[in-house]
């Protein structure tokens, strides 16, 4: 079998699944609480591929200078650069490798914040904080419910964080956590938020298409 076909295989970042569902899904529990996760994820891949791309454009300056101190040095001048040419010139497999992969994961958090964006809507300030209320409200039963299933009882972080709310929210919530079964029965019957498999393409920004035409070659 080919070297070349099998890493062709090879994933440096996480599959479609786990973005939608070990990532975001998972991270989220609300559609905001989803929609911060996704674009905590998509930040994070932008400034990676910002920093991926003008690395490989360093590496392949680097290559240009070794070809030339090759060309007009001679002993052990000439045979180190020979040596450091041919690490680097290996070295931009990777590189595309993990530009290429980046992007996938890019591309796919860029469409789970689009698709949430439009089920939000637009944010206010009084709707953002509402919003992130109903995130943590959901959260701190979520961490209550596996609490109970886990430990038989609630941890003393849950409690904690229980204890941190406003007033209002604690008091209206401190009931339910204490409530295992009715507690449990509220998490089993949940409204699920799943992002679709097929959600519509996206194309790149400009500025990240810099390396389309060196993938299309690889």
């Amino acid at each position: 079998m080919n070297l070349k076909e099998l890493l062709d295989d090879h994933q440096t970042g996480m599959s479609q699944f786990q973005d939608d569902y070990f990532v975001t899904t998972r991270a989220g529990g609300t559609l905001y609480g989803q929609y911060k996760q996704a674009l905590r994820e998509l930040y994070k891949r932008f400034r990676g591929l910002r920093e991926l791309i003008c690395n490989y454009e360093r590496l392949e300056i680097d290559i240009d200078e070794l070809k030339e101190t090759i060309e007009n040095s001679t002993g052990f001048k000439k045979r180190r650069a020979e040596v450091d040419y041919k690490e680097k010139t290996l070295l931009i497999e990777e590189s595309l490798r993990v530009v290429k992969d980046t992007k996938r994961e890019f591309t796919r958090f860029y469409q789970q914040a689009s698709y949430l964006k439009e089920k939000i809507g637009d944010l206010t300030n009084e709707k953002r904080h509402q919003l992130d209320v109903d995130m943590w409200e959901f959260k701190i039963k979520e961490m209550a419910v596996i609490d109970w299933i886990t430990v038989g009882r609630l941890r003393n972080s849950t409690f904690e964080f229980l204890h941190a709310l406003p007033k209002d929210v604690k008091t209206r919530i401190a009931t339910e956590l204490t409530d295992q079964t009715k507690l449990i029965e509220w998490y089993d019957n949940k409204e699920e938020h799943h992002i679709p498999s097929n959600l519509p393409q996206i194309p790149y920004p400009l500025e990240l298409l810099l390396l389309e035409e060196k993938d299309k070659e690889d």
